[in-house]
């Protein structure tokens, strides 16, 4: 009786996240060089930067293409998912700001490729700075871009920081919580919550690093880099399969 206690404790005390998925993972280290790169990414202007990335290699995006041709956006595929009651959907991203420009429009984005479902986060010119949307979720959304509260701003307007920092939504079937890194030293500088209604059938199944709509960005690129999506299941779900692992290894050992 003892002993079936302990283990009960053990479970218990296990976190959720212990059972998360990785849908995909990417922090470029693995690409030889760039075609490497595009073996696993469809790249318009993404380059491999193999000497400066968060660390080691990162992605590298000029934000130089023309908006809306199709030529700005860097995307990668994966099954169509949806976060469902209680499960939570994790985007994360590091990216590098050289602190020149409020005029960047670059980010981190998660959609259907159909263009519905979207989430970027990353760096928008109206309002500047650091910025987030969602949008064709339904009502609710914030359809425009939304200033991260709380950053550093000069004249009521949030401004760049230079280095790296790290973005993060976590989403759920009824919102979106932003937050945002600055110095990626583990500490939240800003959040930010959304509404949002999943669109009819649509769920999500590409990333995109680059212009968000293919938009360019007359302040210039950033890097990325340890591009990461998590599905988180239900506490309680994950609880049962940790008990069922248990009660089978109980069996086993009567």
């Amino acid at each position: 009786m003892r002993r079936i206690l302990a283990c009960a404790v053990a479970v218990m005390a296990t976190p959720a996240l212990s059972s998360a998925a990785v849908i995909f993972a990417d922090d470029f280290d693995s690409y030889a060089d760039t075609a490497a790169l595009g073996a696993v990414w469809t790249l318009s202007e993404g380059t491999l930067d193999a000497a400066n990335g968060n660390p080691s290699q990162s992605f590298n995006h000029p934000g130089t293409a023309g908006a809306f041709t199709g030529g700005n956006t860097n995307t990668v595929s994966f099954p169509t998912m949806y976060p469902g009651p209680g499960e939570k959907l994790i985007l994360s991203g590091d990216f590098y700001d050289d602190g020149t420009s409020e005029n960047k429009r670059v980010s981190i984005g998660l959609r259907d490729a159909a263009g519905a479902n979207i989430i970027e986060m990353g760096m928008y010119n109206s309002p500047a700075h650091y910025a987030i949307r969602t949008v064709l979720f339904g009502a609710g959304s914030d359809a425009a871009w939304v200033a991260m509260p709380g950053t550093p701003t000069f004249e009521g307007v949030n401004v760049s920081v230079e280095g790296w920092h790290n973005f993060q939504a976590e989403i759920t079937d009824s919102d979106v919580t932003f937050m945002l890194d600055l110095g990626d030293d583990g500490s939240i500088d800003s959040t930010y919550t959304a509404t949002i209604l999943q669109n009819g059938a649509f769920g999500f199944n590409q990333i995109r690093l680059g212009g968000p709509s293919d938009l360019s960005s007359a302040g210039g690129g950033v890097k990325f880099d340890n591009i990461s999506l998590t599905l988180v299941p239900e506490p309680t779900t994950a609880l049962l399969a940790a008990f069922c692992a248990v009660g089978v290894g109980m069996c086993r050992r009567r």
